[in-house]
């Protein structure tokens, strides 16, 4: 099996190749290559160390000369072991076996291993060295746009910014919707503190040998009530070989600003203030009617020779370097080890942001008595250190007004740091009698220079199991692992002394304060399973079961103190302790489960499993969840009818039902009447002696919250054609989650809110997702890859409260507008995140009117009734694009993903697309290009920016990476390879969307400015010694 080409496969070969014809002197050489069955069609004959050769034909049959009787001629195809002969020697019929670890190639699911060509479940595998080898800073870039079904979309342009990452969609509105992920057998947990809270962040990426991506419930619902959101699965490489091996690798990088926002130029703002108020500079002179209060405003404000961008002063060109080195190798064959050290310096395109990063890995696997015992050891920690630039700086600048000096100055023109540190901020006075203007708010120089805020992270997770195979009976074996993950943030957030944010701070002006605070995140897990596996004839079973018990445990602090004196900030009374409490938390999850694997003749296969957790989140009556799921598979490949049918190689009908459950995003104690302190300091009350203090208030329950559930169906097919040269698979699949968490409404006096946090709702997911691969070139030097794949997808609420009351909905999605402004809504018959709008209305010539809406109710009356639904947040389709192309040394490759069919609110656009600006506020702000294009002139009324004009199809493509390689091999008497690569990351985006960027880090669609993705050009160093 896995063995033919095409003849159009054998034509481009000798297209590549050349001619075998050389002249007289040659030595030629003939035959016939076949496999057990019968000729292989297309395998490739070449000249050892030369480009010389050519493809088998329809018979099997070959003819090339070479260069002599001592040359060596190699015999390869895919999916069989290759053969080598002295062209004097070659059998006249060479017959090729299987490549039995081609064959038996093996895939990481829960709790062990199973061979791919008998995977039952809706799963992908993906190693390392399958993927591009640009400058990945983070994990999860290398997943982008590789696995159907899996959505990533990329954080901000912040250094070491998080990505938001989903399994087929979004299955909850309140819990998490990420995926878990499960690092060398041990499930990590999703709240690692804040600079810890993605797990993936952790991982070095040059540390991974494999991700296996779990999606149905048939392969995810082994563990149970974490799996409702898919499962991913990382396993960091191992010591092997014989001798230690050192690699190096190393990357350098330049990071550029790759969009703005658009605003006007300081020459486009001057002309438009000309065009729309008639005041303009003539010399020295201002003209026009400065008397009215709008000429006032723009007469103290407008500057003649002031010219700045404040983009261009807050954004710069950043460079990025990192460094890993690594020792692996494997003592006697007795014990295998691994240790790597990585580093990373980057630093963000926003001034004054940095993220360095220190990781560290070991991995030992020492075995006894004659390999049936194992220790298998591991220990992966990672340091890290942040600046955080405030990314509401980049709005800020944009729309601060074009013309205005950054900084105070003196009459003389040099800068006036007596007046908040020098930056230029609205308000009165100077020096010591400045007095802040806090409705126009902090200036961007001030913002971006005089706050202060950093953080130091740290996480360690280790784990040390034990693998006995039972002598006399190795078909078993147990397993036991005892983990931990363990995680520790502290930071500081404050303004400098003398700063816009000092002054206006009025419980210590001028001098202003800050806050320090802890974080602490421990889980412990112990893991024990057995596991039986024999084979009997044509049968084959494969038994698992296991026991698990985890244990939870976080804490927070925070504490403000006055700067200069750096006293705790306390009110008369009170303590440290008791205005800052130490808040912590835990929970416990116990888990028996088991799975059995059972299949006939490797064509029948079936795949059962359970598991029941017990959760301390959750009352005694509702604390126990059992997640059951089925699946089987017909290797149709392996029927009498198809095993000799050379055109294909694999074949195989797939079908799964299963449930799984959700407790991640649920407090620890939903179910308990509880009390929370309040931290408002508005909200205090005098306590006599002992002076104002803050209370304790009694928060709203429900004594019988219990478990999200997702009941998913599934139905796959994979396929392979001309020796797996075409490969990939087709899925179906239905999710329904049933006891949805939502906040509802409780009557007045039945509990201790006016809302509380329940299971009454329902959800359901729907999609198609393929994936296919293509192999139209492999040659000993050449080979190419193409591969491409997509995922439909359709998100529907079906039940929101307990009643079903008709028409009842959730706002959501809020905007800029102000407090209550909401564009999105949960509904009933609808996508989440739904957008409900006005319909916009337009003249003759196609321009927007101005505050004026289609009345769809045809009411006479323009109220929130005429808002319609026009569209979601959510895509209708999104996939992923790679290629990867090689001749000899050199590699080129590339990746890129979008989305089809999803629609993003511009608030930026609504917020931003009016010349009219507030007279009375006392500043002059830039106006965005939008205000051209609408052309509106008045105050917005409260319905504009609830029209649907800003609502934008914000289809995409992105190519994420381009990288050119060259690898010099085998250098001298050191043998060793040294690979130089050059890179370039987001490399373009095509799209209508006039945002800065059509793939918006919110899942509610609305698009409120962020830091702009950089583009990044790279020069990496790859060394194994």
């Amino acid at each position: 099996m896995n063995r033919i080409m095409t003849l159009c496969a054998s034509f481009v070969l000798s297209c590549i190749m050349g001619v075998s014809v050389f002249a007289q002197g040659g030595y030629e050489v003939k035959g016939v290559v076949v496999d057990a069955i019968g000729p292989v069609i297309g395998a490739t004959v070449i000249e050892q160390g030369t480009t010389n050769g050519t493809s088998t034909g329809l018979d099997g049959d070959y003819v090339l000369t070479v260069s002599s009787a001592d040359a060596v001629v190699e015999i390869s195809c895919i999916g069989y072991a290759s053969q080598s002969f002295v062209a004097s020697q070659v059998p006249a019929v060479v017959t090729l076996g299987e490549d039995t670890q081609f064959l038996d190639e093996v895939v990481v699911i829960g709790y062990g291993t199973v061979k791919k060509e008998d995977m039952t479940g809706s799963i992908t595998a993906i190693k390392s060295e399958e993927l591009n080898r640009g400058a990945m800073v983070n994990t999860q870039d290398m997943l982008k746009g590789k696995v159907p079904g899996l959505h990533i979309i990329p954080g901000d342009g912040g250094p070491g910014s998080g990505s938001t990452i989903r399994i087929r969609g979004a299955a909850s509105l309140n819990a998490s919707n990420d995926p878990l992920i499960v690092i060398d057998g041990v499930p990590i947990a999703n709240d690692g503190g804040f600079g810890m809270s993605n797990p993936l962040d952790m991982i070095n990426p040059n540390d991974i040998e494999s991700f296996t991506v779990l999606k149905d419930a048939s392969s995810a619902a082994i563990y149970g009530s974490r799996a409702s959101n898919g499962v991913i699965m990382i396993t960091t490489k191992k010591g092997k070989g014989n001798k230690p091996q050192v690699s190096y690798s190393g990357s350098v990088s330049v990071q550029n600003n790759s969009s703005k926002l658009q605003v006007m130029s300081p020459s486009e703002f001057r002309g438009f203030i000309k065009d729309s108020y008639g005041i303009y500079w003539e010399g020295d002179q201002l003209m026009g009617d400065l008397s009215t209060p709008a000429g006032k405003t723009i007469a103290a404000r407008l500057s003649k020779d002031n010219n700045v961008d404040y983009q261009d002063i807050i954004f710069r060109t950043a460079f990025t370097h990192d460094h890993n080195v690594s020792l692996n190798g494997n003592v006697n064959d007795r014990m295998p080890y691994r240790a790597s050290i990585g580093y990373t310096d980057q630093s963000g395109t926003l001034v004054g942001s940095t993220y360095d990063k220190g990781t560290a890995d070991l991995s030992l696997s020492p075995n006894f008595l004659d390999k049936h015992l194992t220790l298998n050891l591991n220990a992966k920690g990672v340091y890290t250190y942040s600046n955080y630039a405030d990314s509401g700086v980049v709005g800020n600048a944009a729309f601060f007004n074009p013309t205005q000096d950054p900084y105070f100055r003196n009459e003389d023109g040099s800068i006036d740091y007596t007046t908040t540190n020098g930056y230029f901020n609205y308000g009165t006075g100077r020096g010591d009698n400045f007095a802040p203007n806090t409705l126009l708010g902090v200036g961007p120089m001030s913002q971006l220079y005089d706050r202060i805020s950093y953080g130091k992270s740290r996480r360690f997770i280790g784990s040390a199991g034990v693998d006995y195979k039972v002598h006399g009976l190795e078909s078993l074996k147990f397993v036991a692992t005892a983990s931990i993950d363990w995680s520790d943030y502290n930071n500081k957030n404050g303004v400098n002394v003398g700063s816009y944010q000092a002054w206006s701070d009025t419980e210590n002006r001028g001098i202003g304060q800050y806050s320090k605070e802890w974080q602490t995140r421990r889980s412990t897990a112990f893991e024990a399973y057995a596991n039986y596996n024999e084979t009997w004839g044509i049968h084959n079973l494969d038994l698992m079961a296991g026991y698990s018990w985890q244990h939870f445990y976080g804490a927070n602090q925070t504490i403000s103190y006055f700067n200069v004196t750096d006293e705790v900030k306390l009110n008369a009374g009170e303590t440290v302790d008791g205005r800052y409490p130490k808040w912590q938390w835990e929970s416990y999850l116990v888990s028996f489960y088991g799975r059995i694997n059972y299949s006939i003749a490797s064509k029948y296969l079936f795949t059962f499993s359970l598991r029941n957790d017990g959760s301390s989140r959750f009352s005694p009556a509702t604390r126990w969840g059992l997640f059951p799921s089925g699946a089987f598979a017909w290797n149709v490949k392996e029927e009498g009818f198809l095993k000799d049918a050379k055109k294909v190689s694999q074949l195989k009908l797939r079908l799964s039902a299963g449930m799984t459950g959700q407790q991640d995003g649920i407090g620890e104690y939903a179910h308990l009447a509880r009390y929370g302190l309040s931290t408002d300091v508005y909200q205090q009350y005098y306590m006599g002696g002992n002076g104002f203090q803050f209370m304790w208030t009694p928060a709203a329950y429900d004594p019988n919250i219990k478990w999200e559930t997702t009941t998913t169906y599934n139905a796959g097919i994979d396929f392979g054609f001309l020796g797996d040269r075409i490969t990939g698979n087709v899925d179906a699949y239905l999710r329904n989650t049933d006891d949805l968490l939502n906040n509802v409404l409780t009557p007045m006096g039945s509990n201790f809110g006016n809302q509380v946090l329940t299971n009454v709702g329902s959800m359901q997911n729907k999609g198609i997702e393929f994936a296919l691969n293509v192999v139209p070139v492999e040659t000993k030097d050449w080979h190419l890859s193409i591969g491409v794949n997509g995922t439909f997808q359709d998100t529907k609420i079906t039940k929101l409260n307990a009643t079903d009351q008709e028409g009842y909905y959730i706002q959501t999605s809020g905007i800029s507008h102000g407090t209550g402004s909401y564009v999105g809504r949960h509904q009933v018959g609808y996508a989440p995140y739904s957008y409900w709008v006005f319909q916009q209305l337009y003249d003759d010539k196609g321009m927007p009117v101005q505050n004026a809406f289609v009345d769809l109710n045809e009411d006479g009356v323009i109220n929130n009734d005429d808002k319609y639904c026009a569209g979601d947040a959510n895509p209708d389709f999104y996939y992923g694009l790679n290629l990867k192309l090689s001749y000899k040394n050199w590699d080129f490759g590339f990746n890129g993903h979008g989305s089809f069919g999803y629609k993003v609110f511009n608030d930026f656009a609504s917020n931003n697309s009016t010349a009219y600006f507030d007279v009375n506020a006392g500043n002059l702000p830039n106006f965005a290009t939008a205000v051209k294009r609408t052309g509106f002139t008045q105050i917005s009324g409260d319905y504009q920016f609830f029209s649907d004009f800003y609502l934008e199809d914000a289809s995409f493509f992105r190519l994420d990476d381009i990288n050119l390689g060259y690898t010099f091999k085998e250098i001298g008497n050191w043998g060793g390879n040294i690979r130089v690569a050059a890179s370039c990351q987001n490399v373009f985006v095509i799209t209508n969307y006039s945002g800065i960027d059509p793939e918006i880090n919110s899942a509610d669609g609305v698009d409120r400015s962020f830091w702009p993705r950089p583009r990044t050009y790279s020069l990496r160093l790859n060394i194994n010694f």
